[in-house]
């Protein structure tokens, strides 16, 4: 038997053909990391929506579970964030300083290592920042890249989504989440 660079060649093309397809279905196959979420830095855009607000099932930093039903203030800004997306640990303190007039403001992270979040903000992680799963957080939000801030009105209707960072330090941007959080939909 003559040995045939060609025959190797095209037994090592084969191979990786197969390699390829397997890598593309296991991929497909495991539950998304929540890093496979991109930080939006060139994508800011603010869409007008009318959606219900899904129930989502949230975790404070002891662990404990609640559901965003249990919020009683309403309306809401629920800013979705995570400690390994650039925009967002730099717009995450301008948000957490200020005030939203009556709409309560929840900072949820997309984080599973709490400790980041805590290192974030040394250590001292508000109620108002919570933790949520990033699977439930994309299929029920549709949420694809951070961060991502929805404004939900008095009755649970989501009327406005900010894909990409905003400067919160600007009263504009909290002018138009107070004039949309005011409106009560239909």
């Amino acid at each position: 038997m003559k040995f045939s660079w060609k025959t190797l060649g095209a037994v090592v093309a084969a191979q990786l053909v197969l390699l390829g397809a397997f890598l593309a279905i296991e991929r497909a196959r495991r539950p998304p990391n929540p890093q496979d979420l991109e930080p939006g830095e060139a994508a800011r855009r603010t869409l007008a929506v009318d959606l219900t607000m899904p129930e989502l099932e949230l975790r404070r930093w002891d662990g404990d579970v609640f559901r965003l039903s249990e919020v009683p203030q309403r309306p809401l800004l629920l800013h979705v964030w995570a400690t390994w997306c650039p925009p967002c640990r730099e717009e995450l303190p301008d948000l957490l300083a200020r005030t939203a007039g009556d709409t309560f403001v929840l900072a949820i992270s997309l984080d599973t290592d709490r400790h980041a979040v805590a290192d974030l903000l040394d250590q001292d992680v508000p109620p108002h920042v919570v933790f949520a799963d990033a699977d439930a957080i994309r299929d029920s939000l549709d949420v694809t890249r951070l961060p991502v801030t929805f404004v939900v009105t008095r009755n649970d209707r989501i009327r406005l989504r900010m894909e990409g960072p905003r400067d919160w330090s600007a009263p504009a941007t909290w002018n138009e989440v107070n004039g949309v959080a005011r409106q009560v939909s239909p």
